[in-house]
This record gives structure tokens, sequence and C-alpha cells, in this order.
């Protein structure tokens, strides 16, 4: 049964069902079924408000108010893809509002043997694999972005990489919004075989002028026994913009699984990862790094499930908020009773800027298992005038100091990239951030 909604959040979701209709109803068999059910879903979950506990510090009125579309035909951004790309070698794969661009890709054909690469919409083409890819259907329907993703979902990558094979260079996937007023809905399935090994680079930007867009993204990785995935993501929208990413990941015996988020742009930033970790001696890291201000809000979410032996996890969060901006972080790690010798620490330290702004934070234990060792914290205030004092003694003015500080506490999270480069390239994204808030006029 559809939740009672406000007038105006009832017109949002018959807008959004509407949409769905017409992208289904030239479809059929399994395809078809899948974005039904999520229609379904969807009218019983649109849209959260307060009263539910997951929103309730993230608000959706903005997202409400705006009907995004999906865009019919992009702009021309061939020339503002340099400004974005990294200075290191990478494999490049560009997406422009929402669609995959081969033309402004580089050759997927060149791929190293044993790395099968293609647009999320070709998967789609192809009944025979849609059973697979959509194997975690289930979970990604309890989350209603992950619904709305699902019944709207037009294209994205399918990234195989089999067992003992290692992509050498990193896949960086470039995300350009050419228009205002558009609804991006992206969806990748990544499936990485026994002992292989792939890194990630995803970056979200806007290259238009004034107003909102919208980026809806779903991605399931499967990561089998021993087999490694480092993933990097930068949300780095327009300031007016909306971003909401699902993640699924399920990690098998052995494997090892790194993922760090930077959000430092939109209106409203949610990143939720949905970590299973269903065998022994798993590992996997969860860190970010996020800088909001004016009236910003940016949501991270991770929920990790310990289901056998010896798992390994850790997790930093970091926040720095200016203005009015609001942060929120909440983390869930739940320890299954069979899950003995578990280590899982979360940690989550939060730095203020302004009087205005807030942070909510709840770091969760669930645990019904005897023998384990795991920890959560989270922290949240302003710098200490010590500090300041102590480095305006040595001659640095006040405004320097601010500064050195704030990069201080902000990049911890970013030291554990592995990847020298790609650790640089993100501190220099997180810098530019840094530079629009008030610490320049401190």
């Amino acid at each position: 049964m559809a939740k009672k909604l406000s007038p105006v959040a009832q017109q949002a979701r018959d807008f959004y069902l509407q949409q769905a209709s017409r992208v289904s109803e030239t479809e059929n068999g399994v395809l078809k079924a899948v974005r039904e059910q999520a229609q379904q879903a969807f009218a019983g979950q649109a849209f959260p408000t307060a009263k539910d506990e997951d929103w309730q510090y993230t608000k959706l009125t903005g997202f409400i108010q705006h009907h995004f579309s999906a865009v019919a035909a992009s702009e021309n951004v061939a020339d503002k893809i340099a400004a974005y790309m990294p200075s290191f070698p990478v494999i490049k794969l560009v997406f422009v509002d929402g669609r995959f661009s081969e033309s402004l890709s580089d050759d997927l054909s060149e791929l190293p043997k044993g790395v099968s690469l293609e647009s999320f919409a070709d998967s789609l083409s192809m009944n025979s694999e849609l059973e697979r890819v959509f194997a975690n259907q289930a979970r990604v329907l309890t989350e209603p972005f992950g619904s709305l993703n699902t019944m709207l979902m037009r294209d994205g990558f399918a990234l195989q990489v089999n067992a003992n094979t290692a992509l050498e260079l990193p896949l960086f996937i470039l995300h350009l919004q050419s228009k205002p007023d558009s609804l991006c809905t992206i969806r990748n399935a990544i499936s990485v075989g026994e002992n292989a090994e792939v890194t990630l680079v995803e970056h979200y930007v806007s290259v238009y002028g004034d107003g909102a867009a919208c980026n809806n993204i779903v991605t399931e990785i499967d990561i089998a026994k021993q087999a490694r995935v480092k993933q990097i993501i930068v949300q780095q929208q327009h300031d007016d913009s909306f971003y909401f990413n699902n993640q699924f990941v399920t990690q098998a015996d052995n494997s090892h699984f790194d993922t760090f988020f930077a959000s430092i742009g939109g209106m409203l930033s949610r990143q939720q990862n949905h970590l299973y970790m269903d065998g022994q001696h798993i590992e996997n890291t969860q860190n970010s790094a996020c800088v909001a201000r004016k009236s910003q809000t940016v949501d991270s979410r991770t929920y990790t499930e310990h289901n056998d032996e010896h798992g390994f996890s850790r997790q930093l969060h970091k926040f720095v908020l200016d203005d009015s901006a609001v942060g929120v972080f909440n983390g869930m790690i739940r320890v299954d009773q069979q899950a003995q010798k578990t280590d899982g620490q979360m940690d989550n330290k939060n730095l203020i800027l302004s009087n205005k702004a807030k942070m909510d934070a709840k770091p969760q234990l669930e645990i019904y298992a005897d023998d384990v060792l795991c920890s959560h914290g989270s922290a949240t205030g302003q710098i200490d005038d010590n500090q300041i004092f102590y480095l305006q003694a040595r001659g640095i003015s006040k405004a320097a100091a601010m500064q050195m500080i704030t990069k201080a506490f902000l990049l911890e999270p970013v030291e554990e990239i592995g990847n020298p480069q790609i650790r640089q390239w993100v501190t220099a994204q997180l810098e530019i951030a840094l530079a629009k808030t008030h610490l320049e006029s401190a």
C-alpha cells in the first residue's frame, strides 16, 4: 500500500512513475518484470520524510520540488573533458548525461585479455545476462532511490574481470552532466573473479551554468575469493544539484575491498554502501572525506555485515562543514552469530567552521557473536584555539594556521589510498573545495 504523501510529494511520485511506464511499455520479458517490480516498490516508498529514521536529518524537499527528466539530446562536451581528467595514465570511460559516449572514451576493444567492459545498455539488450545482472534485486529495492533507479535505468557500465587477471591501469569513469533539470539513472554491474584485481575511479561533475540536475546511481559489485578491488568516488557536481548513490557489495573468502568517497559539491549528496562479507578472512576499508558549505547537505552511510569468521573492516569518515551546511553520518556494523574473531572498527570525526553548521552522527554496532573486537566512535567540534596559538607563535598567520589544521584534519582518510598518483589527484580536488570555504578570509 502506498504511503500517504503531501500533494507536492504525490505529484513528484506520479511524475516519475509516469516516466517509468513510458520506459517499460516497449519492453518485455525479464527486464519488463524487473521494472514493474521496481515501480511497485517505489510507489510504496516515495518519498521518505523526517519520520523515516534513515532520512530523519536528510531533507528531500528540494529534490521533490524539482521534476527531473532524462535528457533526449546532450550538449557537445568534448572540449570540457580535459579539465576533469587526471594527468596519470588511465583507461577512460566517459558518460554524458548518463549515456555512454564511445567517441569520447578509450577504445575498449584494446583491453587486456580476461577483461570485459561494455555499456550497461548493451548488457540489457542481452536477455541471457539479465538474471545474473539483477541477482541482488531484492536488496536494491529496499532503498527508495534504488527502486527509482531500477524503474528508469538506461545506462552505466558492466565490468567483468576474469580469474587471475589484473587490470594494471586504473579504470577512470567520468560522468558529465551537460544540462540542468536532467535526471541520470546510472546502473553499474561489476564482477571480479578469483585472484583478480582492479582499481576504479569515478568522477561526477557538472559542465553547465546555473540550475539543478540529479545523478541517481546503483552499483552492484561481486568480489570472488582472493580478489582485490579498490574504488575511489569523487562527487563534484554543481552546488544546486542532487546525488544519490547506492552500492551493494558482496565479498567471498580472503577478498579485499577498499572504497573511498569524497563529496565536494551538490545541494544534497547521499552515498550509501551496503557490504556483505560472506566468507572467512575478508578485509575491507570504507573511508570518506566530505566538505559542505552554504546550505548543502552531505550524507554518508555504511551498512557492513560480518557473516563469517575472521572478518576485518575499518572505517574513517571525516566532514568539514561551513556556513549552514548539514552533515549526516550513519554507520552500522552487524556481526552474525557465526562471525567469530571479527575485528570491526568505525570512526567518524567532524570539524565545524560555522556556528550555523550542523552534524548528525549515528555509528552503531549489532553483535551476535561472543569473540569479537569491535568499536565505534564519533566526535564533532571546532578548531582548537591552542592549535592556532601554537602555529601563530611560530610566525604563521591565523588564516594560514586554520587552513593548515583543516587540511590536515580532512586529508587523513585520503592517506589510506595506496596509489600515490590517485591520492595526489584526490587531494587536489579536496583542496579546491576547502578554498571555497571561509577559511580563506579567516
